[in-house]
C-alpha cells in the first residue's frame, strides 16, 4: 500500500492506495494531536457495500498490541467524554496521550489511572459497546465510571431470553445486533445512553439503535463515542434531523474526526485464494503441545444459545462480559479477578514471546488478564471480518488465516497479523467450552502458524452449567 501526504496547502490530505481503490483522508478535529499512523492503517476488505477498512492500531482486534494500550484507549475516550459533556478533566490526561503516542509506559500510566477516583456521573448512565469489534472498547470506557451500567450488543441468538433490542448495522458483514439485558429495567432507568463503536462512517448504526431504544424507552440524551468519525455533512444532518424528530440530543465525540473520499473500484478476488496459511512452510511433522485451563468461574448466565446449524450449546455464558448487563459495583471485582488469573497464567508461561488471543466478542476480560501475564505479551482477537491480506509495508493486514468458528461452524472466523514461527506459545481465550471436534480446524491453523505450544483458557464449561443449575434449584 502506498501512502502519500499532500502538504502544499493546509490542511494536509493523506492518500492511501488499496490495490486499485484510493482513499483520501482529511483530518479536521484531532483533540490529542495523534498521528494518523498511531490510530490506524488501511486494508481492503471483502464487502460489497464498503471495500476498505480502517485497521485500528490501538484496539487490540486485528493488530497485536501491548494489552495496556487498548485499555488506555478506552480511558482516553472516557476522558474526552467527561471533558466535552461534563467539563471535567482527568489529572492524567497528558500521560494517557503520551502512552498512546508510545512516549510513555502504558502499564505505568494505566496503573496510575487506577489509583485515582473514578468519574462520578451526575445521573445514571448506560454505556453500550457494539459487537463485535467494540465490546472491549466499550467496557474499557465504562470501567472509568461510577453510577453507570454497561451492556454490549451481541450477534448470538439466545432463545429463552427476550431481546430487548434488535437492530441492524448497515455496512457490516454480520448485520444483526441483539441486546439481552438480564434486568428488564436496564434500559428504563438511565437518563443518558452512551453508544461506543470503533469507527463511524455514516453513523447509521448509532441512529438505528437510538430509534430502536426510543420506541420502547424514550430518552432525551445520547452520546456517540468512537475512535474515528468520518461522517459527511449529509450524515451529520441526519443526526440533527433525528434530534428534531424525536426531541432529543445526540453528542458525538471521537479521537479523530475528518472526511474521506473514495475513488476507483474495490479489490475483488476470492479471499480463500489469498489465505496465506496454505503457503506456510511449516513441516507436516510439526507438532503443537496443547494444554487446557478451565477457569470455571461461578458467576454465570445459565442459558443456551442456538447456532446457525440449529445446535444448542449448554455451556453457560459469563456474567462479567457485560453481554447481559453489568453495574459499576459489579465491575469493581473484575480487575482483581483478572489480575489473579493473569498472575497465575504468568507462572504457567514457558516462553518469552507469548501471543494472547481473545475470540470474537470475548475481548475485554482476556485483554485484562493478558495485561497481567508479564512481559513479552502481544494481545489481539479473532474476528468475523473478511479482509484481504497483503505482505506490503504500511498495509494493515500482513497475513490472514481462516477457519470455521468453534461456536458456530456456519460462520468463518479469521485471525490476522500472526507472523509464522514467531511466538513461543499462544493463549487462546474462549468464553464457553466447545467440543474438540469443533476446535480441530482452529487447532490446525495454530499448527500451520508454527506456534509450538497452545493453551486454551476456557471461562465456563458444561460442568459449570449443571453446577449453577443445581445451586439455583
Amino acid at each position: 500500500m502506498n501512502n502519500t501526504i499532500s502538504s502544499a496547502s493546509s490542511p494536509r490530505i493523506f492518500t492511501y492506495d488499496l490495490e486499485g481503490q484510493k482513499l483520501s483522508v482529511l483530518p479536521k478535529r484531532n483533540p490529542f494531536d495523534l498521528e494518523l499512523q498511531v490510530l490506524f492503517s488501511l486494508a481492503a476488505r471483502k464487502n460489497k457495500k464498503r471495500g476498505f477498512l480502517f485497521v485500528s492500531n490501538v484496539l487490540g482486534k486485528h493488530v497485536p498490541v501491548n494489552p495496556f494500550l487498548p485499555l488506555l484507549t478506552g480511558v482516553a475516550l472516557a476522558v474526552q467524554f467527561m471533558s466535552r459533556i461534563h467539563n471535567l478533566n482527568h489529572v492524567d490526561t497528558q500521560d494517557i496521550v503520551k502512552a498512546l503516542k508510545m512516549k510513555a509506559d502504558p502499564r505505568k500510566v494505566y496503573e496510575a489511572v487506577l489509583t485515582k477516583p473514578r468519574f462520578v456521573l451526575p445521573e445514571d448512565t448506560l454505556f453500550i459497546g457494539f459487537a463485535e469489534t467494540a465490546t472491549a472498547l466499550g467496557h474499557a470506557v465504562f470501567s472509568v465510571f461510577d453510577n453507570a451500567h454497561y451492556l454490549h450488543t451481541t450477534r448470538d441468538q439466545i432463545p429463552f431470553l427476550p431481546a430487548e433490542l434488535n437492530f441492524n448495522e448497515d455496512h457490516s458483514h454480520a448485520v444483526n445486533h441483539r441486546c439481552y439485558p438480564e434486568d428488564p429495567e436496564f434500559f428504563r432507568n438511565p437518563k443518558t445512553i452512551v453508544l461506543i463503536d470503533d469507527e463511524i462512517t455514516t453513523g447509521n448504526t448509532a441512529l438505528n439503535i437510538i430509534r430502536a431504544i426510543n420506541v420502547k424507552f424514550p430518552k432525551t440524551n445520547y452520546v456517540v463515542l468512537s475512535l474515528l468519525d468520518w461522517r459527511t455533512a449529509k450524515d451529520r444532518a441526519n443526526y440533527r434531523e433525528l434530534e428534531q424528530q424525536l426531541d432529543l440530543r445526540i453528542d458525538t465525540i471521537s479521537l479523530l474526526e475528518g472526511e474521506i473520499e473514495v475513488s476507483g473500484e474495490p479489490f475483488c478476488e476470492q479471499i480463500d485464494q489469498l489465505d496465506l496459511v496454505s503457503d506456510s512452510y511449516i513441516p507436516d511433522e510439526f507438532k503443537v503441545t496443547e494444554d487446557y485451563k478451565f477457569l470455571n468461574l461461578p458467576d454465570v448466565i445459565s442459558v443456551f444459545s442456538v447456532d446457525s446449524t440449529g445446535y444448542q450449546s449448554p455451556s453457560p455464558y459469563l456474567k462479567l462480559t457485560g453481554r447481559f448487563g453489568l453495574s459499576s459495583r459489579e465491575n469493581q471485582e473484575l480487575l482483581t479477578l483478572a489480575r489473579d488469573i493473569g498472575k497465575a497464567l504468568k507462572g504457567d508461561r514457558v516462553g518469552k514471546k507469548t501471543l494472547c488471543l481473545g475470540t470474537g466478542e470475548f475481548m475485554y476480560f482476556p485483554m485484562l488478564i493478558s495485561a497481567y501475564m508479564g512481559k513479552g505479551i502481544c494481545y489481539h482477537s479473532t474476528t468475523r471480518s473478511p479482509i484481504y491480506p497483503f505482505p506490503k509495508p504500511q498495509y494493515g493486514i500482513q497475513n490472514g488465516f481462516s477457519y470455521p468458528c468453534p461456536d458456530d461452524p456456519g460462520i468463518t472466523n479469521f485471525v490476522y497479523n500472526v507472523p509464522l514461527m514467531h511466538y513461543d506459545e499462544a493463549y487462546l481465550f474462549l468464553e464457553r467450552e466447545v467440543s474438540r471436534e469443533r476446535l480441530m480446524p482452529m487447532l490446525e491453523v495454530f499448527r500451520k502458524l508454527g506456534i509450538p505450544r497452545l493453551v486454551l483458557v476456557i471461562g465456563t464449561s458444561i460442568k459449570s452449567y449443571y453446577t449453577s443449575r443445581a445451586m439455583s434449584s
